[in-house]
């Protein structure tokens, strides 16, 4: 049952190297489009490493004249578009579409009665949860970044600095389509919501102030809409807000006010907060990295 993650990527950092070592523990082959088709030759190559399993194609660059914010996901479903017509055509069963500030992570390691293994099965929705952000630089956030708001509810998901509904797998068909960067459609047999804490999505948007304003800056001056449609309002609060501020900053070269604004939404490990909140369970420690070994 040979199983693909596909991602689209711009301007990879050391990290992506974690990222792809990680999963390729548990999947059979990683498409990555590159969102810069500027990307030099042994640029790939030092990414890719002596990873056979790990395949580079140049994305789409449809809408050069949207937000980046909205325009990444319209290339993104284009990607996965191409990626899925790639698969089929080698006999893959399984598609997941993921970022690379995302792990998919099973605690308990595939088992008998794992997703990937259920025959009535026809697309997989994970639960994701996202990372605290951290009071400090980090090289790799995903061996830095340990602990998670847990997603429970929409109490916890109105906390979160970006989306809280999941992202999901589909079993191959000749109808089955991306249905933006968090669906697919098409495909044949039931949805499947496994628990939780048995297979979810680590999600890691903006877990240092570094990352945070290098994140808003390329995101630019975008406007309240997905797509500059009026129909689709964005809703993350989180995100408005830090386009308002890091623009601010800019355009003033005043940081302050950014770099409190960032601070507020550092909390201090052992803090009263930060026990009352684990205490509650809305969140918890992951650490997807800590046995980590080198992909074969």
């Amino acid at each position: 049952m040979p199983i693909a993650i596909t991602t689209t990527i711009l301007r990879p950092d050391a990290s992506f190297s974690s990222w792809l070592n990680h999963h390729l523990r548990r999947v059979d082959l990683i498409l990555v489009y590159m969102d810069d088709p500027d990307n030099a030759l042994e640029d790939l190559d030092r990414l890719r490493g002596d990873r056979q399993q790990v395949i580079f194609r140049n994305g789409s660059q449809v809408a050069p004249e949207m937000s980046p914010e909205s325009r990444i996901m319209m290339r993104q479903q284009i990607n996965t578009g191409d990626a899925i017509a790639y698969l089929l055509d080698r006999d893959f069963e399984w598609i997941l579409h993921i970022d690379s500030d995302e792990l998919l992570f099973e605690p308990g390691g595939e088992g008998s009665n794992s997703w990937s293994r259920r025959r009535d099965v026809g697309s997989v929705r994970f639960t994701n949860h996202e990372a605290l952000p951290l009071s400090t630089a980090s090289e790799n956030v995903f061996e830095d970044c340990t602990w998670f708001r847990i997603n429970s509810d929409n109490a916890s998901r109105r906390r979160f600095m970006a989306y809280g509904n999941g992202k999901s797998a589909a079993r191959l068909t000749r109808r089955v389509a991306p249905a933006g960067p968090h669906d697919f459609s098409g495909y044949r047999g039931q949805v499947y919501e496994p628990p939780a804490d048995e297979v979810m999505i680590l999600h890691y948007p903006t877990p240092t102030y570094e990352r945070w304003v290098a994140k808003y800056k390329q995101y630019g001056d975008f406007g309240n809409y997905w797509y500059g449609d009026e129909r689709s309002p964005n809703r993350v609060e989180f995100m408005l807000k830090s386009r308002d501020v890091v623009q601010d900053a800019v355009k003033s070269g005043d940081w302050r006010k950014a770099r409190a604004f960032w601070d507020e939404r550092v909390m201090t490990e052992g803090s009263e907060m930060w026990r009352n909140e684990i205490k509650a369970g809305k969140i918890r420690r992951y650490e997807p990295l800590a046995n980590k070994i080198a992909a074969p």
